[in-house]
């Protein structure tokens, strides 16, 4: 399998989701420790003869192997699920080439990897928590290609330990010899959340040689950035306690005693003198107080421009509104549905763009009006759910919309009055 091809597979497996902006991840920097001892044998031979003749210099003729070193890499991916992401991973690892025998064999061995890699979050099978330590395991595949280049340039050395033939002209950095194989990844890592944007990320991965037989290994860290924050897990809103609700007791009264503020209860044991008349009193004349619950429903309909997924001025005093109305009921929640008209090149596309829609409400309720993450569920539909005909550009338009319920209560205490209905 050709290089370039493998690159455009895995360009187009993650275009039509990175274009919709949402949990977009960036590892600009991988630092990490490649090693190579197992296979140094399997490349001694490879790089030996016929095509591969890399070692015909190298002392005692015995072949050539890559030492173990320092690998460097970038990563760019996209969230699947909350806990799951693909990646597409380059990375490089130069080091010097050596004999068989241990000796140096004035050559270079520069090997370049990519691959497309799933980092599968234990999350995915435990359920979603709230603990900033992610582990994962990844699994993938790939291409890897070797070359050997020459370090300097001899000519006529003449001598029987040189890292070059005797009357040879070579070029300083030339390729003399090259393998390019498919791989497979196994590994198991874990990222540390700083916040929303930021991750630590520790990884170990063995790599299988697939053409050649043989087993590498990669211990790597860097720095993960997540663009558009990190797809969030569906909260269940709970289900609504009706109050308990106290019935005050029944005051039998043989004697008639005054009873100045007139709360059925007589002066001479009236802790509360000077009730209201209309409010409900225990037996010791004190007012009975009951929890009112208020109730919140409301909606939020946010339409967009064709392809788009960024919100228009004109509906930013709509979600500040709703912002208000979830800051005065603190246990309030909101499910948000992203919608789609159905124009986009695939319903993949357009799944991933109804997505980015409901993505960029919570975002702007959660960064500019200050509502709590877990508050917010997002969901996207793609165009499985239009509200008009997908066939007219007035029905398109209404279609592009993110639709979003937000419920929740409050509870009032209060004084007890006669005209008040208890449930």
């Amino acid at each position: 399998m050709k290089l370039n091809k493998i690159a455009l597979a895995l360009v187009a497996a993650a275009a039509a989701p990175l274009a919709a902006q949402a949990g977009v991840t960036v590892s600009p920097l991988l630092l990490g420790y490649h090693y190579s001892e197992g296979a140094d044998g399997e490349q001694a031979d490879l790089f030996k003869s016929g095509n591969n003749s890399a070692a015909a210099g190298a002392a005692r003729n015995d072949g050539v192997y890559k030492e173990n070193g320092l690998y460097t890499g970038a990563a760019l991916g996209i969230e699947i699920t909350p806990s799951t992401q693909f990646q597409v991973e380059y990375g490089v690892s130069n080091t010097d080439g050596v004999a068989r025998s241990g000796d140096n064999t004035g050559y270079d061995v520069d090997q370049r990897m990519i691959s497309g890699n799933f980092l599968i979050g234990t999350e995915q099978f435990t359920g979603y928590t709230d603990s900033a330590f992610k582990p994962y395991v990844l699994v993938g595949a790939g291409q890897s290609k070797i070359k050997v280049k020459n370090q300097s340039e001899i000519k006529d050395s003449g001598s029987t330990t040189s890292a070059f033939p005797a009357g040879s002209d070579i070029k300083a950095g030339s390729t003399v010899s090259e393998s390019t194989d498919t791989i497979g990844n196994l590994g198991l890592g874990a990222m540390y959340r700083i916040n929303d944007a930021l991750s630590l990320r520790g990884e170990a991965r063995a790599i299988h040689n697939f053409d050649q037989n043989w087993w590498e290994g990669l211990a790597l860290a860097g720095l993960e950035v997540v663009l558009g924050g990190h797809l969030a897990p569906t909260v269940a809103v709970p289900p609504v306690q009706d109050p308990e609700v106290i019935v005050p007791p029944v005051v039998d009264v043989d004697v008639v005693e005054v009873d100045s503020d007139g709360d059925g209860v007589p002066d001479s044991i009236d802790r509360c003198p000077g009730t209201p008349m209309n409010v409900v009193v225990d037996e010791y004349g004190c007012p009975l107080q009951v929890d009112l619950v208020d109730e919140l429903k409301m909606e939020l309909r946010v339409f967009f421009d064709n392809d788009k997924s960024t919100i228009k001025n004109q509906y930013r005093p709509e979600i500040a509104k709703v912002a208000e109305k979830m800051r005065e009921y603190p246990n309030s929640a909101a499910q948000i549905e992203g919608h789609a008209s159905k124009t986009g090149p695939s319903a993949a596309y357009n799944q991933r763009l109804s997505e980015a829609r409901a993505v960029a409400v919570k975002a702007m309720l959660t960064n500019e009006f200050g509502i709590e993450p877990n508050r917010l569920s997002t969901v996207g539909y793609g165009y499985d759910r239009p509200i008009a005909d997908n066939n007219t550009e007035e029905g398109r338009a209404m279609n592009r919309r993110v639709y979003a319920i937000i419920t929740g209560d409050k509870t009032t205490t209060v004084d007890q009055t006669k005209d008040m209905v208890v449930q």
